[in-house]
């Protein structure tokens, strides 16, 4: 274990990313609790006053603009005006009142327009809910120099906007506060939060739901958490890679794997370490698999933490040595078992894609851009981190294995092949056994790979074997999601010709689930079923009734027939054709229930109704019932309804795949329903037909799916084949996001281990010329790719919005004229007031739909005061989606600039749109508006940039390709030059000849090379100088000592034949003692100069060795018996127990070591008593070392670095030249020789030598 100390330093220096998360965790929680507006209903009532209190300023400054307001009553406005009202955050109207009643003079929206009960000309504030809304109405009366006249302006400050449909479009919300959801609502009555005016009057009552408060947390502090988490997890990484180096890799990765997997119970079990069921990512609505994988968040925590351990165990794996099974069935069994795991896990990670695609709300469809959004982006990013985590396991599988046993690779493949035959065999009768033996295959192939190439991701990003990995990830990847994503969308297609059999119309499903509702609250109903009121109500006026107050406009095209019955089932009205018992029957027993108490009723093509039931009570006893059954009067294949207004919960197969499908409908082997522009067969054969219920097959390029409804009605759903494009601009996705995941993650470990110092990061990041290269081509290809996309899509914005306003104008001018042409045929007299008789409208109405039907568009039409009279989609007023006012800009360009053609961009809710305007006249007058509102534009335009963006990508991803390969030859091109020259400069030395470098460019490089050369050349002329005058001084050096040491004797004896000579001439009497002291005086020194003339001669001789193979033990023994009779040193051997060979001069040897005996006891003062020791030891394989040790006084260290030199001597005499000549004889005997010493206790010598085999 480690102990304190270590880990005490360990916090040290790493503590500091627990101060950075317990920070950031405080700042979120200051955040969400304290700091946001939403963070309690008090902060929510503070910020919903002060946003009120400013409008209601706002509005009053506007009250005292006394020009503004006189140009509006006057409808003298301008279009500077109108903008000005149109950028306020509230809607202003303003009226004109008299004893003849009200009437409206300007308003600044057309979304809402308040009623007189929500409106009345009262100074003062209420608070009202609207169709669309709650608003705060504030009226001012102004002054007037009118008698009789007064004026009101009056302000509607949107509150919350509440729709009565819910879609994609229509979102509830409050007006300026996106960040509170459905836990807060509006109450006019107490108990609530009560939110106050600028009057400090109680307004509305804002009332919090604590159980619906799961909206997820704002962004800012969900980031400050993770962020928080991050830091801590990388504390526990780092002190677990501690304990891997320090102690043991298992034990590192044994403490990471328990922290992991008490975090994820404790995650999965409590709200820990937040709250993540907050999040939207961690509910079961976008994707659940299972327990385990209940969410989309989750699964993204498990590969992410799985990936984690995997990258952990790899980086330790190298260190783990596991010892190899010996016994071969246990190595067969280790390599079965390794086979085994790597097909579970295979597939494994294989269904957990098909869950991700299939199981999910995620859109992974690339050919449609915007059908993508952020789950798609972290569904992407769960692939990836899917396929490093597999690519990281297969590879610690396939080192373990290695380790683990000695088989060659051969054999390991054969039974890799056979676990996965034996693995097919198992999956025979699975519906994907063609995809399972790709993917056997496969495998087999990828451990190949394995095998031959490896890769290390904290190396060069650029290296071939990571770019072939990286490659090959991403096929594999994109390959598995286009083969899922067919599967998905071909589920979605068999349910779309499914629905499409039925002929049921999602519109019109809606339409009569409201129309149900509505009959509830109908007094006129309630009033007949309680008095069985058939006798003062004739059937005729209760069915005219019913059709113009509930089933007109898009109703109006079906034939509507009306049952009234008793309490008893019996028919109110005697005329009735059907039965109660006959209608339930068919209710209950041969129709579909759409809805309550709505069924749908097919008998086959074109013969189908919808039929409704309604119950009335009185007093709580069931009173009677209103059956009504819809047939078509006319089949339209045309649905005529924007997309607005079907409800979200409603399923459109028209609308629900982003992929342009065509279909067609069979009856009876006649075509009688086709969409879009595919060629479908006139008539179907019975050979045309499979026997299946649903086939699906290729058909020149298309993808047909026929679905067999009935024996007489078949479907046929046809989509394009893209299944190569798809998977190239997959591809191209999957590509840049794996290299940003292994950026990233680059990026975070230069962090970490620059412990987010700036100047730790410069030292650790070092950007190569091949990296700048790179960086640089790249940089400028995805430059060109996003300055393209960007040009090109505001091109097709533009050219869009031109080609739909063309459009848009021709078609306003074609119905005006089919519109003026109607009215004037109809019109009675010259009578432009017409418009408003109900008679003449109703019948302008009708011919107006029957416009609107033929050209599948909607119609609205206007009066001169901008009233809506006619309109052939009521729905959206009804709803209150619009107000029955025109839009005031286009009433601006008609009314007062007398444009006589107006097109504009408008928008409900976030649905944007084209709208055109053009007047309607007669005889030159004009007598209404007529408005045509183009709702498929927003559609069209995505479409057209989705399939520009899928060619661009995959264009782009092509010239990526190209640009990286490219970039890899130019660097390697610009890299393998400067290696050139580097491996040159490497091997530069003054002892040899160094070669020039030839290129024949004349660029930069070329510059570079010529430097290099004349370089070489000066270097070689200063290396003969050098070399010249380092002999020369080496002669100089060597002349000096030899003088030196053939002076020292030349002195005394000069000295003594001089003494003897002086004697003669005196007649000493001791003249022949004196000559015998002289000669022997002479004697030893010329001995001693024969001792310098060996030295010098056996020094230049050095080199001729004469190698034999010799035993070592018998010159140690005859030098240890040489010098054992020395006085005043002991000289002791231990001989090793066998003998050592070496291949040596073997005079070379005995001077060696002689030199080494006599250096030992001249290192030891006379006054002690001497010890050398000789040992000789193997103490390597192959090396035997001889160990010469003295107890003398060492070497001092300012020597110790000389003692090899030659001419060094520590002696008053000598050459110098003895610990040279050893060093020499060692080094020509392959050896090596060295030292240690310490002062006053003595020195060791050691001889190491290659041992060789004894000679035969």
């Amino acid at each position: 274990m480690l102990d304190i100390k270590e880990i005490r330093l360990f916090i040290l220096r790493h503590g500091y990313l627990l101060i950075i998360a317990a920070w950031l965790f405080t700042f979120s929680f200051l955040f969400s609790n304290y700091w946001s507006y939403y963070s309690s209903p008090q902060g929510v009532k503070r910020s919903l006053e002060k946003s009120i209190r400013q409008r209601e300023q706002s509005f009053i400054e506007l009250t005292k603009d006394t020009a503004l307001l006189n140009d509006l009553f006057a409808r003298k406005y301008n279009n500077h005006e109108v903008k000005l009202m149109d950028n306020k955050d509230f809607y202003v109207f303003a009226y004109d009142s008299s004893s003849a009643g009200r009437w409206l003079v300007y308003w600044s929206t057309n979304l809402v327009q308040p009623t007189e009960g929500q409106a009345p000309l009262i100074p003062g504030t209420s608070f009202v809910k609207m169709k669309n809304g709650y608003y705060e109405v504030i009226c001012k009366k102004l002054r007037t120099l009118e008698p009789g006249h007064d004026r009101y302006f009056i302000g509607a400050i949107p509150v919350m906007m509440e729709y009565s449909i819910n879609n994609n479009y229509l979102v509830d919300h409050f007006y300026d506060k996106p960040a509170l959801g459905n836990e807060y609502s509006i109450h006019m009555r107490a108990p609530g939060i009560p939110v106050l005016n600028g009057n400090n009057l109680i307004l509305f009552y804002l009332h919090y739901d604590r159980t619906m408060a799961e909206g997820p947390p704002n962004l800012l502090s969900v980031i400050l958490r993770v962020l928080g988490c991050i830091c801590v997890l990388i504390f526990i990484n780092l002190f677990a890679a501690m304990i891997a180096r320090q102690k043991n890799p298992l034990y590192g990765f044994l403490f990471l794997f328990v922290v992991i997997f008490i975090f994820r119970i404790l995650s999965y079990l409590y709200p820990f370490p937040f709250n993540l069921r907050e999040l939207n990512i961690f509910t079961p609505l976008i994707y659940a698999k299972d327990e385990i994988f209940r969410s989309l968040g989750d699964l993204l925590l498990n590969v992410l933490l799985t990936f984690w351990l995997l990258l952990f165990f790899r980086e330790h794996v190298k260190t783990i040595k596991p010892p190899v099974v010996k016994n071969l069935w246990q190595q067969r069994l280790v390599i079965i078992l390794s086979s085994l795991v790597m097909y579970i896990v295979g597939q494994f990670l294989s269904e957990l894609i098909r869950s991700l695609v299939i199981d999910s709300k995620i859109s992974f469809d690339v050919a449609n851009p915007f059908s993508l959004n952020e789950y798609s982006v972290i569904g992407a990013i769960i692939l990836g981190f899917i396929a490093f985590s597999f690519l990281f396991f297969s590879q610690i599988i396939n080192y373990l294995l290695n380790e683990l046993t000695n088989f060659r690779h051969r054999t390991k493949y054969m039974f890799l092949v056979l676990v996965g035959v034996i693995w097919l065999l198992f999956r025979i009768h699975n519906h994907e056994i063609y995809y399972s033996v790709v993917m056997v295959l496969w495998l087999i192939f990828y451990v190949v790979l394995l095998d031959l190439l490896s890769v290390r991701f904290e190396n060069s990003l650029a290296t071939v074997p990571f770019l072939f990995w990286l490659f090959l990830l991403t096929i594999t990847t994109s390959a598995v999601l286009v083969y899922y994503n067919d599967q998905k969308e071909l589920s979605l297609r068999e349910r779309m010709a499914e629905e499409l059999s039925k002929q049921k119309d999602p519109y019109l499903v809606m339409l009569l689930t409201d129309v149900t509702k509505q009959m509830e609250e109908d007094e006129l109903l309630q009033l007949f079923f309680q008095q069985n009121n058939a006798n003062n109500m004739p059937q005729s006026v209760l069915v005219n009734e019913l059709k113009q107050k509930y089933f007109k406009g898009y109703l109006g095209r079906f034939n509507v027939s009306f049952y009234t019955f008793d309490e008893n089932g019996m028919p109110i009205y005697g005329g009735d054709t059907s039965s109660f018992s006959n209608l339930s029957r068919r209710m209950l027993v041969e129709s579909e229930l759409i809805g309550n108490d709505l069924y749908y009723n097919e008998r086959g093509f074109n013969d189908f109704s919808y039929i409704g039931r309604k119950d009335f009570y009185r007093n709580g006893i069931k009173s009677g019932y209103l059956v009504y059954e819809l047939t078509p009067a006319v089949v339209n294949t045309q649905r005529l309804y924007p997309e607005l207004l079907v409800d979200g919960e409603i399923y459109d197969p028209e609308k629900e795949s982003s992929v342009p499908y065509s279909y067609a409908i069979y009856d009876k082997g006649q075509l009688v329903i086709n969409n879009n522009d595919y060629a479908f067969q006139v008539k179907l054969y019975a050979a045309d037909l499979p026997k299946e219920e649903i086939a699906v097959h290729s058909k020149g390029g298309f993808s047909e799916l026929i679905y067999k409804a009935s024996r007489d009605k078949v479907v046929i759903v046809v989509k394009e084949n893209r299944s190569f494009v798809e998977f190239i601009t997959l591809f191209a996705y999957m590509f840049c996001l794996f290299l940003l995941i292994i950026v990233i993650y680059r990026m975070l470990d230069l962090l970490v281990k620059a412990r987010m110092r700036i100047s730790n990061l410069k030292t650790l990041v070092n950007i190569s010329i091949r990296r700048k290269v790179h960086g640089t081509i790249i940089f400028i290809v995805v430059f060109a790719f996003i300055i393209l996309g960007l040009t090109t899509i505001l091109f097709f914005i533009d050219r869009s919005e031109r080609e739909n306003k063309e459009r848009l104008s021709h078609t306003i001018n074609e119905v005006s004229h089919d519109v003026e042409k109607v009215f004037s045929t109809q019109r009675m007299f010259d009578d432009l007031e017409g418009l408003y008789d109900p008679i003449f409208q109703a019948s302008l109405s009708s011919s107006i739909s029957e416009i609107a039907d033929d050209r599948a568009l909607d119609i609205n039409v206007y009066d001169r005061d901008g009233n809506l009279q006619i309109t052939t989609q009521p729905l959206i007023t009804e709803k209150g989606l619009l107000s029955r006012k025109i839009n005031p800009d286009a009433y601006l360009h008609l009314y007062r600039e007398q444009k006589i053609q107006w097109i504009q961009k408008e928008q409900i809710g976030s649905m944007r749109y084209l709208s055109g305007y053009a007047p309607l006249r007669n005889n030159g007058e004009i007598f209404a508006y007529l408005n045509v509102p183009y709702f498929a534009t927003q559609t069209e335009l995505n479409q057209q940039i989705s399939n520009f963006l899928v060619a661009l990508i995959n264009f782009n991803a092509f010239i990526f390709l190209i640009a990286g390969l490219i970039a890899l030859l130019i660097t390697n091109s610009i890299t393998k030059s400067f290696s050139l020259v580097t491996e040159k400069l490497r091997h530069v030395s003054l002892g040899q000849q160094n070669d020039e470098i030839e290129w024949a460019k004349d660029d930069e490089i070329g510059a570079l090379v010529k430097e290099y050369n004349k370089m070489v050349h000066k270097l070689e002329v200063s290396a003969a100088r050098l070399a010249k005058s380092e002999r020369e001084g080496a002669w100089r050096e060597m002349a000096r000592q030899v003088a030196h040491e053939i002076k020292n004797p030349l002195t005394p004896m000069k000295l003594s034949i001089q003494y003897l000579q002086r004697a003669i001439n005196n007649d000493a009497p001791n003249v022949k003692e004196l000559s015998h002291s002289v000669a022997h005086t002479l004697v030893e020194q010329i001995d001693h100069l024969s001792n310098i003339a060996s030295d010098f001669s056996a020094f230049s001789r050095i080199d001729e060795a004469n190698s034999e193979v010799l035993m070592l033990n018998e010159v140690l023994h005859s030098l240890k018996d040489l010098y054992q009779s020395h006085q005043n040193c002991n000289i002791h051997f231990n001989p090793p127990g066998h003998a050592f060979y070496v291949f040596a001069d073997k005079t070379q040897m005995n001077r060696l070591f002689t030199n080494l005996l006599q250096n030992a006891i001249q290192a030891i003062p006379e006054e002690k008593a001497g010890e050398v020791n000789i040992s000789m030891n193997e103490i390597e394989q192959g090396w035997v070392v001889v160990s010469v040790s003295d107890n003398g006084e060492g070497i001092p260290p300012q020597i110790q670095s000389k003692i090899f030199v030659p001419n060094f001597t520590t002696k008053n005499s000598g050459t110098g030249l003895g610990l040279a000549m050893c060093k020499n004889i060692v080094e020509q005997a392959h050896g090596e020789i060295s030292f240690e010493t310490q002062l006053t206790v003595g020195t060791t010598f050691y001889v190491k030598l290659p041992l060789v085999k004894e000679r035969d």
